[in-house]
């Protein structure tokens, strides 16, 4: 439940600033709504820039942007001479090398090389999508403008220029919304710090640090979840947040919890579980303890697993 926010803006328009609105489909009449939505570009890159805080105070290698909250990543020569210090590479395999070992954010979060001569994908190792508004909230889902001033009387920093006076006040309006959000987050352990690029080299290790790298990016989700700490317009607009239910699942092979769109999606995980398990274990919350107990209990048992 997050009330009062604009965490996700999109573009302003003289002195409107507007909420990024997606078209969602109403299940029962296929109906479509225009609600509020926080992209999965501004969940991930909350997400990584904790990350590389996490990294750095835990001695593992980031480069010098992503330390920044700067995700350039390793788009080109110049970002990789810059950023990571890689001057040379003998091929596309020891380039993918050198960066994974240099820092962990594209390791796991990925990054796309792109040169004329040459190119280098690696995929994000974490999977995000939008937040969207629950299906029961669907219908009572507003964005509302909200009037705004700044005042600078007394000086002549604010004027109409057309007009040869000052003003007293600058008006604006800034949409917000409130509403149930829902989103998922997997995260998948298998390639990190291992290539993935060139077909004969996929899971070849290329860190002597896999298992630090995964524990960070278990106590970074943490911290992420926990501390509610992505989207925009914070500092003026920090919403009031409070967590309905959340379902962690721990499993040896990939198991995703299905949509959490409806409010059933508990019950649905567990007939699911029931039908699909490799060795998972669902962590559900309020009903197995408070937030934050159930969070701690879920990242302990994936770090307790003997497949990182």
């Amino acid at each position: 439940m997050v009330n009062v926010e604009a965490l996700n803006m999109t573009e302003s328009v003289g002195n409107y600033v507007k909420r990024r609105r997606v078209p969602v489909i109403m299940p029962d009449t296929y109906t479509v709504y225009f609600v509020p939505a926080i992209s999965g570009e501004s969940i991930a890159h909350g997400y990584q820039q904790v990350l590389a805080e996490v990294a750095v105070n835990n001695n593992l290698n980031v480069c010098d942007l992503c330390k920044q909250g700067i995700l350039l990543k390793s788009t080109n020569n110049e970002v990789l001479k810059y950023a990571l210090k890689i001057t040379t590479f003998s091929d596309i395999d020891d380039l993918e090398a050198q960066i994974v070992n240099k820092c962990v954010v594209e390791d796991i979060g990925g990054f796309m090389y792109a040169q004329k001569e040459k190119n280098l994908k690696r995929t994000s190792n974490f999977y995000v999508g939008y937040m969207i508004p629950v299906k029961e909230a669907l219908e009572g889902t507003v964005i509302e403008p909200q009037l705004q001033t700044r005042y600078a009387l007394g000086t002549p920093f604010v004027k109409r220029e057309e007009e040869r006076r000052v003003l007293g006040q600058m008006i604006y309006y800034v949409e917000i919304s409130s509403s149930s959000y829902v989103f998922s987050f997997d995260f998948d352990s298998k390639f990190v710090g291992k290539a993935t690029f060139s077909a004969g080299r996929v899971g070849t290790p290329l860190v002597n640090d896999r298992k630090q790298r995964v524990i960070v990016a278990l106590q970074a989700l943490k911290k992420f979840l926990i501390e509610f700490m992505f989207g925009a317009k914070k500092t003026r607009y920090l919403p009031v947040v409070d967590w309905e239910s959340l379902v962690i699942a721990v499993s040896d092979d990939v198991w995703t919890i299905p949509s959490s769109f409806t409010k059933n999606y508990i019950e649905r995980a567990e007939q699911k579980l029931k039908a699909v398990n490799y060795n998972t274990k669902l962590f559900v919350y309020p009903r197995d303890g408070g937030f934050e107990e159930v969070i701690n209990r879920a990242i302990s048992e994936a770090l307790n697993r003997t497949s990182l």
